[in-house]
Protein backbone atom coordinates (compact mmCIF):
# COMPACT_ATOMS: atom_id res chain seq x y z
CA UNK A 1 0.00 0.00 0.00
CA UNK A 2 1.34 3.20 -0.44
CA UNK A 3 2.05 5.92 1.70
CA UNK A 4 1.11 9.29 1.61
CA UNK A 5 3.34 12.31 1.77
CA UNK A 6 3.25 14.08 4.93
CA UNK A 7 3.60 17.68 5.79
CA UNK A 8 4.14 19.29 9.28
CA UNK A 9 3.99 23.26 9.90
CA UNK A 10 6.58 24.75 11.36
CA UNK A 11 4.88 25.73 14.87
CA UNK A 12 4.19 21.56 14.95
CA UNK A 13 7.80 20.56 14.36
CA UNK A 14 9.13 23.65 16.50
CA UNK A 15 6.82 21.54 18.92
CA UNK A 16 8.74 18.33 18.44
CA UNK A 17 11.95 20.14 19.02
CA UNK A 18 11.07 21.49 22.41
CA UNK A 19 10.30 17.96 24.11
CA UNK A 20 14.00 16.76 22.57
CA UNK A 21 15.04 19.93 24.34
CA UNK A 22 13.07 19.53 27.64
CA UNK A 23 13.79 15.75 27.80
CA UNK A 24 17.65 16.03 26.75
CA UNK A 25 19.00 19.42 26.53
CA UNK A 26 19.58 19.18 22.78
CA UNK A 27 19.28 21.85 20.38
CA UNK A 28 19.93 20.88 16.80
CA UNK A 29 22.07 22.26 14.68
CA UNK A 30 20.69 24.39 11.81
CA UNK A 31 22.17 21.83 9.47
CA UNK A 32 20.23 19.37 10.53
CA UNK A 33 17.02 20.93 11.22
CA UNK A 34 15.68 20.01 7.65
CA UNK A 35 16.85 16.60 7.82
CA UNK A 36 14.98 16.11 11.17
CA UNK A 37 11.82 17.45 9.80
CA UNK A 38 11.79 15.20 7.14
CA UNK A 39 12.07 12.49 9.49
CA UNK A 40 9.46 12.99 11.49
CA UNK A 41 7.08 13.82 8.65
CA UNK A 42 8.48 9.97 7.34
CA UNK A 43 7.60 8.22 10.36
CA UNK A 44 4.11 10.05 10.81
CA UNK A 45 3.57 8.55 6.88
CA UNK A 46 4.93 5.29 7.96
CA UNK A 47 3.03 4.94 10.76
CA UNK A 48 -0.59 6.26 9.54
CA UNK A 49 -1.36 8.25 12.15
CA UNK A 50 -1.89 11.70 12.80
CA UNK A 51 1.00 14.08 14.15
CA UNK A 52 -0.50 14.73 17.29
CA UNK A 53 -0.75 10.76 17.56
CA UNK A 54 2.97 10.65 16.77
CA UNK A 55 3.64 13.21 19.75
CA UNK A 56 2.12 11.06 21.91
CA UNK A 57 4.15 8.20 21.03
CA UNK A 58 7.41 9.93 21.09
CA UNK A 59 6.58 10.63 24.57
CA UNK A 60 5.57 6.95 26.11
CA UNK A 61 7.62 5.05 24.42
CA UNK A 62 11.33 5.35 24.65
CA UNK A 63 12.43 3.27 21.52
CA UNK A 64 10.87 5.77 19.32
CA UNK A 65 12.27 8.87 21.23
CA UNK A 66 15.63 7.10 20.73
CA UNK A 67 14.91 7.47 17.41
CA UNK A 68 14.29 11.23 17.50
CA UNK A 69 17.70 11.62 19.08
CA UNK A 70 19.61 9.43 16.87
CA UNK A 71 18.52 11.83 13.78
CA UNK A 72 19.00 14.96 15.76
CA UNK A 73 22.71 14.10 16.43
CA UNK A 74 25.71 12.56 14.90
CA UNK A 75 26.74 9.56 16.24
CA UNK A 76 29.73 9.09 13.77
CA UNK A 77 32.70 8.19 15.25
CA UNK A 78 36.09 6.46 15.30
CA UNK A 79 39.05 4.98 17.06
CA UNK A 80 41.26 7.05 18.72
CA UNK A 81 39.79 10.16 17.67
CA UNK A 82 41.76 13.25 18.12
CA UNK A 83 45.09 11.08 18.10
CA UNK A 84 46.83 14.44 20.17
CA UNK A 85 44.79 13.93 22.75
CA UNK A 86 45.63 10.47 22.84
CA UNK A 87 49.15 10.71 22.38
CA UNK A 88 49.31 12.96 25.36
CA UNK A 89 47.79 10.13 27.54
CA UNK A 90 50.38 7.84 26.14
CA UNK A 91 53.56 10.22 26.64
CA UNK A 92 52.74 12.31 29.33
CA UNK A 93 49.61 11.49 31.77
CA UNK A 94 49.87 7.29 31.95
CA UNK A 95 53.79 7.33 32.43
CA UNK A 96 53.16 10.08 35.46
CA UNK A 97 49.93 7.80 37.30
CA UNK A 98 51.95 4.82 36.46
CA UNK A 99 54.96 6.17 38.68
CA UNK A 100 53.02 7.67 40.96
CA UNK A 101 50.54 4.93 41.98
CA UNK A 102 51.69 1.66 40.55
CA UNK A 103 49.15 -0.71 39.91
CA UNK A 104 46.29 1.25 41.49
CA UNK A 105 43.21 1.06 39.12
CA UNK A 106 42.86 4.05 36.55
CA UNK A 107 38.96 5.46 36.35
CA UNK A 108 38.12 6.35 32.88
CA UNK A 109 34.49 8.04 32.05
CA UNK A 110 33.62 8.35 28.51
CA UNK A 111 30.52 10.85 28.69
CA UNK A 112 28.68 10.65 25.19
CA UNK A 113 30.39 6.98 23.38
CA UNK A 114 28.10 6.58 20.66
CA UNK A 115 28.70 3.21 19.03
CA UNK A 116 31.86 2.95 21.73
CA UNK A 117 34.83 3.74 19.77
CA UNK A 118 36.35 6.15 22.01
CA UNK A 119 35.96 3.64 25.68
CA UNK A 120 37.31 0.93 23.71
CA UNK A 121 40.45 3.30 22.28
CA UNK A 122 40.96 4.34 25.98
CA UNK A 123 40.87 0.78 27.21
CA UNK A 124 43.22 -0.27 24.32
CA UNK A 125 45.80 2.48 25.06
CA UNK A 126 45.64 2.07 28.63
CA UNK A 127 46.53 -1.55 28.68
CA UNK A 128 49.07 -0.85 25.91
CA UNK A 129 50.64 1.31 28.76
CA UNK A 130 50.95 -1.32 31.46
CA UNK A 131 47.85 0.72 33.34
CA UNK A 132 44.97 -1.43 35.02
CA UNK A 133 41.40 1.24 33.43
CA UNK A 134 38.09 0.82 34.64
CA UNK A 135 36.09 2.80 31.76
CA UNK A 136 32.60 3.77 32.02
CA UNK A 137 30.55 4.07 28.58
CA UNK A 138 27.39 6.43 28.93
CA UNK A 139 25.31 7.96 26.50
CA UNK A 140 21.70 8.87 26.36
CA UNK A 141 20.93 6.15 23.32
CA UNK A 142 20.41 2.59 24.31
CA UNK A 143 20.72 1.62 21.10
CA UNK A 144 24.36 2.28 20.86
CA UNK A 145 25.14 1.15 24.10
CA UNK A 146 23.80 -2.15 22.86
CA UNK A 147 26.67 -1.63 20.07
CA UNK A 148 28.84 -0.89 22.74
CA UNK A 149 28.78 -3.83 24.70
CA UNK A 150 29.09 -6.31 22.11
CA UNK A 151 32.30 -5.02 20.97
CA UNK A 152 32.36 -5.78 17.55
CA UNK A 153 33.21 -3.05 14.74
CA UNK A 154 33.21 -2.47 11.14
CA UNK A 155 36.73 -1.36 9.18
CA UNK A 156 34.62 1.97 8.71
CA UNK A 157 35.97 2.60 12.32
CA UNK A 158 39.45 3.49 11.37
CA UNK A 159 40.09 6.68 9.37
CA UNK A 160 43.18 7.13 6.63
CA UNK A 161 44.73 9.90 8.45
CA UNK A 162 43.56 10.51 11.86
CA UNK A 163 44.24 8.09 14.67
CA UNK A 164 46.44 6.37 12.43
CA UNK A 165 49.70 6.18 14.83
CA UNK A 166 47.75 4.41 17.24
CA UNK A 167 45.65 2.11 15.09
CA UNK A 168 48.57 -0.75 15.22
CA UNK A 169 46.88 -1.51 18.73
CA UNK A 170 44.04 -2.96 17.18
CA UNK A 171 46.22 -5.61 15.17
CA UNK A 172 45.46 -8.45 17.60
CA UNK A 173 41.40 -8.05 17.14
CA UNK A 174 41.18 -7.55 13.11
CA UNK A 175 39.56 -10.61 11.06
CA UNK A 176 39.92 -11.39 8.05
CA UNK A 177 36.39 -9.64 6.73
CA UNK A 178 38.23 -6.11 8.55
CA UNK A 179 35.82 -6.48 11.16
CA UNK A 180 37.38 -5.57 14.66
CA UNK A 181 36.04 -7.99 17.26
CA UNK A 182 37.72 -7.71 20.64
CA UNK A 183 37.92 -10.19 23.27
CA UNK A 184 36.26 -10.63 26.85
CA UNK A 185 39.54 -9.12 28.71
CA UNK A 186 38.83 -5.55 26.75
CA UNK A 187 35.04 -5.73 27.18
CA UNK A 188 35.33 -6.95 30.79
CA UNK A 189 37.11 -3.47 31.71
CA UNK A 190 34.61 -1.45 30.21
CA UNK A 191 30.97 -0.67 31.78
CA UNK A 192 28.24 0.78 29.81
CA UNK A 193 25.57 3.07 31.63
CA UNK A 194 23.17 4.91 30.36
CA UNK A 195 22.84 8.64 31.25
CA UNK A 196 21.40 11.75 30.05
CA UNK A 197 23.90 14.91 30.42
CA UNK A 198 20.92 17.13 30.86
CA UNK A 199 19.42 15.95 34.17
CA UNK A 200 22.60 14.28 35.61
CA UNK A 201 22.76 17.00 38.55
CA UNK A 202 18.76 15.69 39.90
CA UNK A 203 19.29 13.85 43.37
CA UNK A 204 18.32 10.74 41.55
CA UNK A 205 20.68 10.71 38.73
CA UNK A 206 23.48 12.22 41.33
CA UNK A 207 23.32 8.86 43.07
CA UNK A 208 24.46 6.72 39.75
CA UNK A 209 27.28 9.11 38.33
CA UNK A 210 30.79 7.59 37.94
CA UNK A 211 32.54 8.90 40.72
CA UNK A 212 36.11 9.68 41.68
CA UNK A 213 37.02 9.74 37.81
CA UNK A 214 40.87 10.30 37.10
CA UNK A 215 39.82 11.15 32.95
CA UNK A 216 37.08 12.09 31.31
CA UNK A 217 36.18 12.44 27.94
CA UNK A 218 33.38 15.00 27.22
CA UNK A 219 33.78 15.27 23.55
CA UNK A 220 31.44 16.85 20.63
CA UNK A 221 28.28 17.43 22.72
CA UNK A 222 28.60 20.79 23.41
CA UNK A 223 27.75 21.47 20.32
CA UNK A 224 24.16 20.92 20.94
CA UNK A 225 23.84 22.43 24.70
CA UNK A 226 23.38 26.23 25.35
CA UNK A 227 25.58 28.14 27.64
CA UNK A 228 23.31 27.85 30.57
CA UNK A 229 23.37 23.34 30.15
CA UNK A 230 27.35 23.63 29.41
CA UNK A 231 27.71 25.37 32.49
CA UNK A 232 25.32 23.18 34.79
CA UNK A 233 27.25 20.05 32.88
CA UNK A 234 30.62 21.35 33.67
CA UNK A 235 29.58 22.06 37.71
CA UNK A 236 28.34 18.86 38.09
CA UNK A 237 31.74 16.61 37.01
CA UNK A 238 33.70 18.89 38.56
CA UNK A 239 31.72 18.87 41.70
CA UNK A 240 30.55 15.35 42.17
CA UNK A 241 32.57 13.15 39.20
CA UNK A 242 36.32 14.28 38.63
CA UNK A 243 38.76 12.59 41.10
CA UNK A 244 40.99 15.62 43.09
CA UNK A 245 43.74 16.52 40.25
CA UNK A 246 41.35 14.59 37.64
CA UNK A 247 41.39 15.84 34.05
CA UNK A 248 38.41 16.33 31.73
CA UNK A 249 39.02 16.50 27.99
CA UNK A 250 36.62 18.24 25.78
CA UNK A 251 36.93 18.04 21.66
CA UNK A 252 39.47 20.54 20.43
CA UNK A 253 37.01 21.63 18.05
CA UNK A 254 34.83 23.00 20.90
CA UNK A 255 37.01 24.65 22.84
CA UNK A 256 35.59 28.31 21.57
CA UNK A 257 32.43 27.35 22.98
CA UNK A 258 33.60 26.71 26.58
CA UNK A 259 34.26 30.39 27.61
CA UNK A 260 35.43 31.68 31.36
CA UNK A 261 31.57 32.08 31.79
CA UNK A 262 30.81 28.32 31.81
CA UNK A 263 33.80 26.59 33.57
CA UNK A 264 33.12 25.98 37.64
CA UNK A 265 36.04 27.41 39.63
CA UNK A 266 37.20 24.15 40.90
CA UNK A 267 38.09 23.82 37.06
CA UNK A 268 41.63 25.12 35.31
CA UNK A 269 42.47 25.06 32.10
CA UNK A 270 45.72 23.39 31.03
CA UNK A 271 47.32 23.32 27.72
CA UNK A 272 50.12 21.04 27.25
CA UNK A 273 52.00 21.93 23.85
CA UNK A 274 49.33 21.98 21.28
CA UNK A 275 46.55 19.96 23.68
CA UNK A 276 43.79 21.77 25.66
CA UNK A 277 42.36 19.98 28.38
CA UNK A 278 40.77 21.18 32.11
CA UNK A 279 41.73 19.72 35.38
CA UNK A 280 40.11 19.79 38.91
CA UNK A 281 42.21 21.95 41.13
CA UNK A 282 43.49 20.36 44.51
CA UNK A 283 42.16 21.15 47.60
CA UNK A 284 44.08 23.82 49.80
CA UNK A 285 45.27 21.57 52.82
Amino acid sequence: MSQNSVFITQEEFESFLDILRSRTGIVPRATHRDGIKAFIERRISEKEISVLGYKNEILSDDGLFTELVNESTVNETYFFREEKQFALLRDRIFPIWKAEFGEMRMKIWSAACSYGEEPYSLALLAKSCGIKAMVTASDINSIVLDHCKKGVFLGSSLRSVDGVSLQPLLNPYKKDDQTIVFDDEIKSSIRTQKINLSTMDSPAASLFLPKNQNIIFLRNVFIYFNQELRAKILRTITEKCLAEGGILFVSMSEIAQIGSDVVPPGLERVVDGNVFYFRKKKEMK
